[in-house]
This record gives C-alpha cells, structure tokens and sequence, in this order.
C-alpha cells in the first residue's frame, strides 16, 4: 500500500507532500490543474523512463520519493532480498531526475536499475490508462485473465510441463534427423579417417619414447666403437699392459747390472701398480645394450608416421587419440539413430498424450468458469452504463499453442441487435474502459497488487452511470487501495478519501499543490465540481457524502 508520495521540482510541481490512505481515493481537480503530473510521479517510482523537461524549469533536478507498507507483499520483499537490498514492511523508492534527463534510482538507499525498479513496480502499482486498456485488445490477456479467475494454475502447469517436454522432444528428433542425414553423407569420410586413425593404434608419449631410444642408440654406437680402440690399445702381445710390463723387466735388468737405476725401478713400480689396475678394468668394460641398426629404423619410421599424421590433421597425439574415439562415436551413432529415432518418436507420442489430457481438463475448467465470469461482468456492465450490452468469453479449439488448446476472446455487445464484437476491435475507448473496470470488480479477490489507478474511467459518463461507477470503484476499495482522476461528482462523492489538485500563478510562475482534503473540504471541492456556490449546492454535497457514510 501507498504512505506517501514527495514530489520535489517535478514539471508544475515544486514542493509536495501526499499522504494515501487504504481504500478509494478520489483525485480531482480543474482540467489543466496537473493532475496528470500527480499520476505521472506515480509512474515514474513503476519505473517510467525520465525525461529532462520533467525537471521544473530553473532547478538542477526533479526527487519523487514513495513509501510503501509491504507488510502484507511476500513477493516485493522476495525481489527485494534477491538484489541484497535489507527490508522490513516498509519500502522507500526515490527517483532523481537531472536537468539532462539522466538520473538515479534508490530503493531503501541502495542503488538498482531501471529495470529492477520496473520489476518491483509491477507488483506494487497497476495503472489502467488509456494505453492501459489497450491491453484488453490483446487476446492473450484474455486467456491470462480467465485463467487467473478459474484457478486453473495447477493443471496450467501440467499442461505447461507437458507441453514444453513435447517440444523439447519434437526438437531432439529433428536435431537427430538433421543428424543421421550429415553422417550417412560423410559416412565413407568417417570410415576413412576412423580405419587410418585406429590402426595407427597411437598412444600417448609414444613419440617422445621412441625419440629418446633412437637418441640412446646413436650415443651407444660412439660408446661401443671408443671402447673396442681402447681395449684394441691395451690388450694383446703388443698392447700397452705388455708394453708397460716388458719395461718394468729392462729396468730391473738394468738396476741389477748398475745400482743407481735402481730408484728408477721403484718410481716405475709406484705408478705401474694403478696403471695396471685401470687397464685391466678398461679390459673388462662391455658397452651398453642398444638398438639394433634395424631397430632404429623401425622406430624412425613410427616417429615419420607418427609426425605425418600430425600434420595432416594439425593436431597432436592426444588430439589425434581424441579424434579416433570421436570417429568411433559418430560410426556407432550412425547405427544407433535409428533406434534413437524410435525412441524419441515413443516420447513425444507420450508427452503429446499427457498434453491432450491436460489441454482437455484445462478447457472444461475454463468453460465452466467462463460462465460463471460472463454473468458476473455483465451485471457490472449493466449498472456501468450499459444496461443492455452483453458480454461473452470465446472459447474455441485451435492448434496446441504455450498455454493450452485455446484460443480465448472476450466478446462485447454493447447494444441490442449489433452482435458480439471482439474487444480487439470494434469496442470504443469509454466502453473498453467499463469493461476493464466490471472485469477488475469480478476479479479483485483474485488480483495479488495492491494499488489500482484508474485515469479517468469516468470519461464520457454522467448521472447515474457515474454514481454506479462510483460505487464500484468504493467496492474495489475494499480489496485494493484504488485511484482515480474524476470529474464526476457521483464518483467523487462515493470515494473514502479524496485529494484537490489545484493551480496558482506567484510572481509569474505556476504552481500546481495536491490537497488532502477533509470533511468541509471535500464539502467545498464538492461544490466546485456541482457547478456553482450556493445554499443548495452546499446542501447537496453535504448530502452526497452523508448518504456514502
């Protein structure tokens, strides 16, 4: 429910603070005093997009502020919390409009978008405007409307469920179909590069194995060719042991001839002992085993094969792995649609049968109720100024479609002998908008937002009409807070609250003030709109608001 509303320098307004009240307000006022510019600001904290002309001229920016009681708005408080904003039952919205059209939103201080905003507004405020009522020449509406009235949400949303599971189906089967056609096209191509991929049997490190083996083999054939020189040199009858052993001999020969050569003998021992020793163990190395030549050029023919394929498919061996395992998938699939395709064709037979079901039920439910909705509407309309028109809610079979098998219109004779005319077409403005307000009293129970706006409904209508316009808009009051510009005394006079809009010049500028009037005030607001002060007309209007006690 509405508190408050602050307008601070928006178009004729420059400072206005409005109270609201629960049940029907009445909001009058001359033609031309801003009343609109009340309902504008209440749009703009829905979530109307700013414009720069809406600031008052002269000042740097335009603040609406809205307080709302959302003790009893479980779903405001849900979008709320969900864009981590803290709340409790009360809600402030404030809208800053600047000179150039730009602005800021803040909902409890916290900063949101417009679009946030707008979402917010749509379950707090509901206004039926002139473009408002053009919603009722949507024949979708329509639908949303009966089945908001028949209570029909739990198998709405089974037919829902089936429905979106039968297209979902019908989806998979033509991707499959499309499928089967492309694989059984390129089903040689497949095959090809599935029979290459796969007796290449390739595995991963594999490359990288074989290039090291072949760089160990080519190190061991140095190692082997060394090893045989070196044992060539120390072995033998000639090789460097022997060698190193004839003169150890000499020179002991010779020591034994001549004394002094005898350090000699022992210098050549200290070093012929480690000598020896080395050269025995060179004598016993054996080089390491190696590929063979024709091993080698085994593996270098894998790895130039195993290279060819990488460059032909530009990817490398884990990918080439990869792309087997994928060609294996598509040939196996290949033989496997058909089967799928049966499959797929069982489901959607299932889901299109659990969908004839639903759509069935669904359609008893909504012409059972339709009955019950016409004659309630039509009563409304026939103390709405429409004594004679009838009213009736098409329902006739058309092709499954998102919300059932069918196709709902609200249908309107405004006059005896004219015949029913679709409200999409044929309905006037003025007849549209009873229309809309006969719907809204059927259905006000059932309508979850809690602030209705009407913006002149009253358009076009006079004395008793107006009174039993009045009267209904009272009724609505008692479900819903409920707004609404008049010029209707009748309507005025049967409202619980009521606000004057009026207009002033002050050293040349214009300023339009909102009024929350009480009892002597609506008396003399009453009396304006009677036509003219006097004894009588006060009476009158004394009278009015008595006899809507």
């Amino acid at each position: 429910m509405l508190k408050t509303l602050s307008i601070n320098d928006f178009t004729l307004i420059a400072k206005a603070e409005v109270p609201f009240r629960e049940g029907f307000t009445a909001i009058t006022g001359e033609t031309g005093a801003g009343k609109s510019v009340l309902l504008k600001a209440l749009r703009m904290v829905c979530g109307d997009k700013a414009q720069a002309s809406m600031v008052r001229t002269g000042e740097s920016k335009a603040v609406i502020e809205g307080i709302f009681d959302i003790s009893n708005e479980p779903k405001v408080k849900k979008i709320v919390e969900n864009l981590g904003i803290d709340c409790d039952d009360e809600l402030v919205i404030r809208r800053e409009i600047l000179e150039n059209g730009k602005g800021r939103t803040r909902v409890n201080g916290n900063m949101v978008n417009l679009a946030d905003l707008q979402e917010i507004g749509e379950h707090l405020i509901q206004m039926h405007g002139q473009s408002e009522q053009l919603l009722l020449r949507d024949t979708r509406t329509h639908a949303q409307m009966l089945d908001d009235f028949a209570n029909d949400s739990q198998v709405l949303s089974q037919y829902t469920a089936a429905w979106n599971a039968w297209n979902q189906t019908l989806a998979q089967i033509e991707e499959t179909e499309n499928k089967a056609k492309n694989l059984a096209a390129q089903k040689d191509f497949l095959k090809f590069q599935y029979d290459e991929l796969s007796k290449a049997a390739l595995r991963e490190g594999e490359e990288e194995e074989l290039e090291d083996k072949v760089n160990i083999a080519s190190k061991g054939e140095a190692e082997r060719n060394y090893i045989n020189d070196i044992q060539a040199l120390l072995g033998g009858d000639s090789g460097l042991l022997d060698q190193v052993q004839i003169l150890q001999s000499k020179m002991r020969a010779l020591a034994s001839k001549i004394p002094h050569y005898e350090e000699y003998v022992n210098s050549l021992a200290e070093v012929a002992d480690p000598f020896e020793s080395v050269c025995k163990d060179l004598l016993r190395l054996s080089p390491a085993r190696s590929l063979s030549p024709a091993e080698i050029d085994r593996a270098n023919s894998r790895i130039a094969a195993i290279q060819k394929l990488k460059r032909k498919y530009r990817t490398d061996v884990a990918g080439l792995i990869a792309l087997t395992a994928q060609r294996k998938e598509e040939l196996e699939s290949l033989e496997n649609l058909d089967a799928d395709l049966e499959e797929l064709a069982r489901k959607a037979q299932k889901h299109q049968a659990e969908m004839q079901e639903a759509a069935t039920r669904l359609t008893e439910i909504r012409k059972a109720a339709a009955q019950k909705f016409d004659a309630d509407v039509e009563g409304n309309l026939h103390t709405l100024g429409m004594p004679k028109a009838t009213f009736h809610t098409s329902i006739e079979k058309q092709d499954f479609a998102a919300n059932g098998a069918d196709k709902i219109e609200f249908m309107l004779a405004p006059n005896p002998g004219e015949g029913a005319k679709s409200l999409q077409k044929a309905v006037s403005g003025g007849e549209l908008s009873r229309v809309l307000l006969a719907i809204k009293t059927v259905m006000a129970e059932l309508d979850a937002v809690p602030l209705l706006i009407f913006d002149e409904v009253d358009s076009g209508i006079s004395g008793e009409v107006g009174n039993n316009i009045g009267i209904a808009l009272r009724n609505l009051g008692k479900h819903h807070q409920v707004l609404t510009i008049t010029h209707l005394h009748q309507v005025a006079s049967r409202a619980d609250n009521q606000l004057a809009v009026s207009k002033q010049e002050v050293d040349g500028r214009t300023y339009t003030s909102v009024t929350n009037l009480d009892a002597d005030g609506r008396v003399n607001e009453l009396v304006r709109m009677l036509g003219g002060e006097s004894a009588t007309v006060r009476e009158h209007a004394k009278q009015l608001l008595e006899n809507c006690e």
